[in-house]
């Protein structure tokens, strides 16, 4: 099918998707993006459009993964006359990313958040570099560890990560986004050393001792433990020390819980700090940890801690996001990411920078969680690769 013919007709895959996407400027060469692995979509790129798929859902998932197959095929055959350009997120173990390096020798990594916030931008449609903050549960980092609490500044064909979360540990690796006691067993690490207490912490005895003595053991022998700077890991820890959901039976499932919990309630911050003299810029969580702690100890109920959490959230992004505004002078302001579902996180981010003179926006047409991640690869990798021609 011709390309001028896709750029004026309603392009419709095979699975019903098709959804247009404007894009500004146009792209420079055809694309394919075959997203993530979670949440699944795949993005064609032509000319002044962006065109995603319906949401496939989890690729490990043998039936969603055909769907998966159909689909990018569909879009990879339209253009025979040369390998087909595919863009894929940068982790090597996607089995997008597997399948786009089987499918063709023209292939661009992109970086997770990176995806999430360029796509922000188009569907704001504010003009590139921003400034952007991306919150989500687990994204591939440059430097090999999970990535999920950034503020990037992103231009088409690249970023620079200006601040991000403290890093933590996940004892147990993937098993971190079910139990919620492990993310917030690498939080109190961080805090306390076994012999200053880790056994003690009230919450914590909620969790067995052999379990709990072989994460211990992983986080101090950093085996299946990796470093994290995830929000949405942040929030199942705080949700497991405040007394909330154990377990995530759901995706989300503690943090939806938090935010619930939180309501409408107006609550001042816990203390934070953030570590100017380091580059990127640290968010440092580590006293709000240690009074939530101090909270629970005193009894304080659910929906306290998660008020106070939340605004403190609201608080630290925005200051982070706001000395980097200074050191940059970009001042339109992207907020992307799977955590960025949460309402009062969402709405208070954007009345906060609002309030502070930042043109600020989120997504509105085009999911802010991994459903959106294709059009963003689209946009960066036909960038890239017409820079390099």
């Amino acid at each position: 099918m011709p390309a001028a013919v896709l750029e004026t007709e309603p392009l419709r895959f095979d699975d019903g998707g098709g959804t247009r996407v404007a894009v500004f400027p146009p792209f420079a060469t055809d694309v394919v993006a075959v997203g993530g692995e979670l949440k699944n979509t795949v993005c064609l790129g032509l000319g002044d459009a962006g065109w995603l798929s319906h949401v496939h859902g989890d690729l490990t998932d043998a039936a969603r993964y055909r769907a998966f197959l159909r689909t990018a095929g569909q879009a990879t055959n339209l253009r025979n006359d040369a390998p087909p350009l595919i863009a894929h997120d940068l982790h090597p173990q996607y089995l997008s990313t597997l399948y786009a390096r089987r499918r063709s020798p023209r292939c661009v990594p992109v970086q997770h958040h990176h995806a999430h916030a360029v796509a922000c931008a188009v569907d704001a449609d504010f003009p590139l570099p921003v400034v952007a903050i991306v919150c989500d549960g687990t994204g591939y980092g440059l430097d090999g560890a999970v990535w999920g609490g950034e503020v990037l500044v992103c231009h088409a064909r690249g970023f620079e990560r200006a601040a991000h979360l403290r890093y933590f540990a996940l004892p147990g690796g993937d098993a971190a986004a079910k139990d919620t006691w492990r993310p917030a067993l690498g939080l109190l690490a961080e805090l306390l050393t076994p012999g200053e207490g880790l056994h003690s912490v009230d919450a914590l005895r909620r969790v067995g001792a052999q379990p709990l003595r072989l994460a211990i053991r992983q986080m101090e022998a950093r085996l299946n433990a990796p470093r994290c700077s995830s929000l949405g890991r942040l929030f199942d820890g705080v949700a497991f020390l405040a007394g909330g959901v154990a377990r995530n039976e759901s995706e989300g499932q503690a943090a939806i819980a938090l935010e619930k919990a939180a309501g409408d309630d107006a609550a001042p911050a816990y203390p934070w700090r953030i570590r100017e003299s380091e580059a990127p810029l640290v968010i440092d969580w580590t006293p709000m940890v240690r009074e939530i702690v101090s909270d629970t100890r005193r009894g304080a109920e659910l929906h306290a801690i998660a008020a106070r959490f939340h605004t403190s959230v609201i608080e630290m992004l925005a200051r982070a996001a706001e000395l980097v505004v200074q050191r940059t002078g970009y001042r339109r302001i992207v907020l992307s990411g799977g955590c960025f579902h949460n309402v009062r996180l969402r709405g208070g981010l954007l009345a906060t920078l609002r309030s502070r003179g930042m043109a600020v926006a989120a997504h509105q047409r085009v999911s802010t969680g991994d459903a959106g991640l294709a059009l963003g690869q689209a946009v960066i990798a036909a960038a890239i690769t017409a820079g390099a021609e």
